[in-house]
């Protein structure tokens, strides 16, 4: 069985190609039963096949996607680093004083206690 890294490459065609930024659908049979995979614009998958099936051709001549056959150990190193690492959320709880009335957390602009300065000296 050989790897094949397929990549969806609508999404750098031009803006004004009829199949832009397409959805594409690659059909292969696996052992007795036919399967479908569906291919978002710049979206890789990794199919492992004996040999590539016909709808995967058509797409390569049309130039919709990029086939490129990879060994096992870039197989195995590319699905590591595409599965993120779980952090688990930090959640952070604000401590609310009970002393601290709203006057006191009000700030007063400047131009205002510069006017109650002129007036206290007049």
């Amino acid at each position: 069985m050989t790897n094949y890294k397929i990549t969806n490459i609508t999404n750098t065609a031009g803006k004004r190609d009829p199949k832009f930024n397409t959805t594409l659908n690659i059909d292969y049979v696996d052992s007795m039963v036919k399967k479908n995979i569906t291919v978002k614009p710049g979206e890789t998958i990794f199919l492992q096949i004996n040999s590539l099936p016909l709808s995967v051709h058509r797409l390569r001549v049309k130039k919709l996607i990029s086939v490129v056959e990879v060994s096992n150990n870039e197989l195995k190193n590319s699905l590591n680093i595409t599965k993120p690492a779980v952090i688990p959320p930090v959640i952070e709880i604000p401590e609310v004083d009970e002393n601290k009335t709203e006057s006191t957390t009000r700030k007063k602009s400047g131009k205002k206690s510069h006017e109650a300065e002129v007036v206290d000296s007049q």
